[in-house]
């Protein structure tokens, strides 16, 4: 009974604040960029299509679009990032990936979540983590 006393009085004089903990282990850049995607089904069709990045990070990107491959499904990937000087040309990156996760967005399109490994053109080799490591 001490307890519940104790409980309602610290409640009542320190009010509930909610807070956001970020898991995530890299910063995420909001940007809009086309990318091109392909993967192959389970009954072993190939597929191509496009969408639209909504963000990206080192370690993976989130696409939206109206063809989206399942989750789990591997996935080779253009990106055009725009270019952040005037007249600049777009940077064009290379990546190959898994989809982790699939979501409906808001206006009732589709989205996913993809662990990426990230090449710019003409790079030597991986700028994130080794592809053959994304699980």
């Amino acid at each position: 009974m001490t307890t519940q006393f104790a409980r309602r009085h610290i409640e009542a004089r320190a009010p509930f604040v909610e807070a956001e903990v970020e898991i995530r282990r890299s910063k995420r850049y909001r940007l809009v960029a086309q990318a091109t995607f392909w993967w192959i089904s389970p009954n072993g069709v190939p597929h191509a299509a496009d969408g639209t990045i909504r963000d990206i990070s080192d370690r993976g990107v989130f696409v939206t679009g109206e063809a989206i491959p399942p989750e789990g499904a591997r996935l080779d990937m253009d990106v055009y990032l725009p270019s952040l000087e005037v007249g600049g040309s777009k940077v064009h990156l290379r990546g190959e990936g898994k989809v982790v996760r699939v979501d409906r967005v808001a206006g009732g399109g589709k989205g996913f979540a993809a662990a990426m490994s990230f090449q710019a053109e003409g790079a030597s080799g991986p700028t994130v983590v080794d592809p053959q490591g994304i699980q």
